[in-house]
């Protein structure tokens, strides 16, 4: 049984049973309120006859009592089934019948000195409903008003009203079933339609296409669930892409120190066979140390990035002062600005409060910043570390900023230069530098102090990498 099927058949099942508790609700409440509408219908006409009755009686006009009689009996017939008027010394009696069937009642009309009412069965089988009321003038009794009431004809009016509406219930159930199953046919196409079309998506993504589109608009859960699943897909699609990257990456860096050491390795048991002088076989060896020191940083970046996201990485933090940490580091690259040629400045604010943070973890930052600086700039080209108190986050906050007058970054690049793999082209070579995982790395650990990192840059006017750390934020 499809979906569609099973939609329709339990709204089919949903609509009997709503459209059989309503109709059963309609049908008590008609009959209650028929019921009880006879009863007081009952109640009014003997009133009205009992009080023209005690008029004429009071007024001394005892002579138009059966004219009062015959008149109620024949203005309520069939309802009223007799009327009679009962004093000491006259009874007068009228029935809805054309001949006078007073015998068949007679053991009914006595005098009453009080108001009763009474339901019983008549000798002709017919249920009655009797009212006996006396009627008094002051302390003088002038006699007694007794009405019979057919119950037999207020059930037979009841059950024609209840018939009729029963009648005009179940055209309207039969009219509401029809349209229920017409809409409810509808709502499963609309259902349905969204889910095969979420299900063609998923089955083709699961082959392999990662362009495909829901091709769902709509406002409603479906339409979330649509908008979701497309996001989704966009994800599997650069997970995808970030795994082809990676695995390329990784081969790449792989490669190419593994090929270096292969090869040098060869030269070396060579040169010993052949006596190559030693300035040759220590070139090699550097060489070698080289490409293990570069397969190294790669794997252990690789295994900080799997620690982060395990969230496993491990940081050993305390007050430390950004000046110190800036000053060790800046030492480490003044050969290196001398050999290539380069300006490094320092501007760091005087009296900067301490920072709560792993020492080795912000050196590991601004060394991997600082490398890639001197990666993109050429000879002269300056480069300034500048440490200050946040001019966009306040003064709880210390921000460090790496800037230089190299090639600088595009838009582009400066939105996307912290993503995963991610490599910035040297429009000088046409190829990018690294491996990609360095600023990865960097951004995460600046997130783990509960900072935040970005990058400023104009193509062909240098760029600037800027963070900023809480002051005194333990986490």
């Amino acid at each position: 049984m499809n979906l569609r099927l099973k939609f329709t058949l339990s709204v089919s099942i949903l609509l009997l049973f709503v459209i059989f508790l309503v109709s059963y609700i309609i049908f008590s409440a008609q009959k209650d309120f028929l019921t009880e509408q006879f009863q007081e219908n009952r109640d009014t006409s003997f009133k009205l006859f009992f009080h023209t009755a005690e008029t004429a009686l009071k007024a001394n006009e005892e002579q138009y009592i059966n004219n009062i009689l015959n008149s109620i009996v024949t203005i309520y017939k069939p309802s009223i089934v007799y009327a009679s008027y009962v004093s000491g010394y006259r009874q007068v009696f009228v029935s809805r019948d054309d001949k006078n069937v007073a015998s068949a009642y007679a053991g009914r009309m006595t005098n009453a000195f009080s108001s009763r009412t009474e339901e019983y069965e008549s000798l002709m089988g017919e249920q009655i409903y009797e009212y006996a009321s006396p009627i008094l003038y002051g302390d003088k009794y002038l006699g007694t008003i007794i009405v019979g009431f057919s119950q037999d004809y207020k059930y037979q009016k009841i059950d024609e009203g209840i018939s009729l509406i029963s009648r005009q219930i179940q055209i309207a159930a039969f009219i509401a079933f029809i349209f229920g199953i017409l809409g409810a046919n509808f709502m499963a196409v609309r259902l349905i339609k969204p889910v095969k079309q979420l299900a063609e998506a998923a089955k083709q993504i699961g082959e392999g296409n990662m362009d495909v589109k829901t091709g769902i608009n709509r406002s409603d859960e479906i339409g979330v669930l649509a908008h979701v699943f497309d996001e989704m897909v966009d994800k599997v699609k650069d997970a995808d892409t970030l795994k082809d990257t990676f695995v390329s990456s990784v081969s790449h860096e792989l490669r190419s120190p593994l090929a270096a050491i292969d090869g040098y390795c060869d030269l070396l048991i060579e040169g010993i066979n052949k006596k190559s002088p030693p300035e040759q076989q220590l070139r090699g060896l550097k060489i070698i140390k080289d490409a293990s020191i570069r397969l190294t940083n790669f794997i252990n970046n690789i295994l900080d990035l799997a620690k982060m996201r395990a969230g496993k990485y491990e940081m050993k933090a305390s007050e430390i002062s950004l000046e110190t940490v800036i000053r060790e580091i800046a030492v480490l690259f003044e050969s290196l600005a001398v050999a290539q040629n380069k300006v490094l400045k320092l501007n760091i604010a005087p009296n900067l409060p301490t920072v709560y943070a792993d020492p080795e973890k912000i050196k590991q930052v601004i060394t991997n910043i600082l490398g890639n600086a001197f990666k993109f700039t050429k000879e002269n080209d300056t480069i300034t570390i500048s440490s200050l108190v946040s001019p966009s986050y306040g003064n709880d906050f210390i921000e460090v900023q790496i800037s230089d007058s190299g090639v600088g970054l595009s838009k582009t690049d400066a939105e996307k230069v912290f993503e995963k793999f991610y490599q910035v082209k040297d429009d000088e070579f046409n190829k990018p530098k690294g491996t990609g995982l360095g600023l990865s790395i960097v951004y995460e650990i600046i997130r783990l102090h509960h900072g935040r990192i970005w990058a400023e840059g104009e193509q062909g006017a240098g760029s600037s990498f800027k963070f900023v750390l809480p002051v005194f934020k333990k986490f």
